[in-house]
């Protein structure tokens, strides 16, 4: 009987178009923690991905804020 050695720990997969690719960057180490317990995530990795992900969700939410405004005031009335 052969056993075999854990492969490590599992990763998680990225989407076809946003595959991961390997980057050198200078981080701020304790306020990479920070972000890391805040986000209540277990990995660097995960830390900037999910914060990488928030920021394009905030801009998003903007674009969406303004084109809204530019349609004018909200009729209250048309609101179930």
């Amino acid at each position: 009987m052969t056993t075999r050695k854990p492969s490590g720990p599992k990763r998680r997969s990225l989407p076809r178009s946003g595959r991961g690719r390997k980057k050198t960057l200078l981080l701020d180490q304790e306020l990479l923690d920070r972000a890391r317990q805040a986000l209540g995530v277990r990995t660097e990795t995960d830390a900037v991905t999910r914060a990488l992900e928030a920021v394009v969700r905030r801009q998003q939410q903007v674009e969406g804020i303004r084109l809204l405004a530019s349609l004018g005031p909200i009729d209250v009335t048309r609101i179930d």
